[in-house]
């Protein structure tokens, strides 16, 4: 399930370009607003976190070197438990105003609009895009010592560890495994490596294209759920470009608003 978040900022500061943590914060606080035990269940919860959210999408950005100039943007929001998604619009919407770090000062913002879009149905392979970098590490010796090291897409083990993750992910979630482990990455495209600052560390991660040949599940739940490590902290969230038997991608006519 997915929401499409439109924001509006409500004063002239400039954002941090590093404002993930702070939607992951936000976004956790307004949770507890609204389902104050799904919250507590999410934040003690050692295994994998089963929602993602997109980078801000500028829709009247303008020039600046020292921050992010805007006043309305979007997001998405997505998770196959659509529970989550539903309490956290609940509580978006209770409580619509929100902070984010800017340059000098925090800005304010207010949540204008929440679109619930439709799920999209999958056959065998798809392209996707991300619309927020893949985050996936391993570990490796430094001396005597196993220390993390982050993944790019030039090595073999960031495809190795992004389907292993999506299996454990799925089977955590579900319950049980797949009934077809087939995850396949054919072809990448538009690469673009970032890296970005989540509360005091740096985490080295991916723009990219993805062409993915799979199971209709495995490709859902990649979907909903995001690829990669991190996805709570708006790591890994991918859109569709293309897929067989391609229908469009619209949204529901029904619209959760607040002014």
């Amino acid at each position: 399930m997915r929401g499409k978040i439109t924001i509006l900022k409500q004063s002239k500061a400039l954002i941090d370009y590093n404002y993930q943590y702070g939607i992951a914060s936000m976004l956790y606080k307004k949770l507890a607003e609204s389902d104050v035990e799904l919250a507590n269940e999410a934040h003690s919860h050692q295994g994998f976190k089963y929602y993602t959210f997109s980078n801000l999408i500028l829709e009247d950005r303008k020039p600046s070197r020292n921050g992010l100039n805007f006043n309305r943007a979007h997001f998405y929001l997505s998770s196959p438990d659509t529970r989550f998604i539903k309490s956290f619009t609940e509580g978006l919407l209770m409580n619509p105003e929100f902070y984010l770090k800017g340059v000098q000062k925090m800005a304010d913002f207010t949540i204008q609009e929440i679109e619930i879009l439709p799920q999209p149905e999958f056959n065998k392979e798809c392209t996707f895009k991300t619309l927020s970098p893949i985050y996936v590490k391993t570990q490796r010796y430094q001396g005597e010592r196993l220390k993390e090291h982050d993944l790019y897409p030039n090595e073999p083990k960031f495809y190795e560890n992004l389907h292993k993750n999506l299996i454990e992910r799925y089977t955590e979630f579900h319950n049980k495994t797949p009934e077809k482990d087939h995850f396949e990455i054919t072809k990448t495209g538009n690469i673009k490596l970032k890296r970005i600052k989540i509360a005091e560390n740096y985490r080295r991660c991916t723009l990219l294209t993805l062409h993915i040949q799979s199971t209709p599940e495995l490709l859902q739940f990649a979907y909903d759920a995001g690829l990669g490590e991190k996805n709570a902290m708006g790591f890994g969230c991918i859109d569709i470009i293309e897929r067989e038997q391609h229908q469009p991608h619209r949204t529901m006519k029904t619209r959760a608003k607040c002014h």
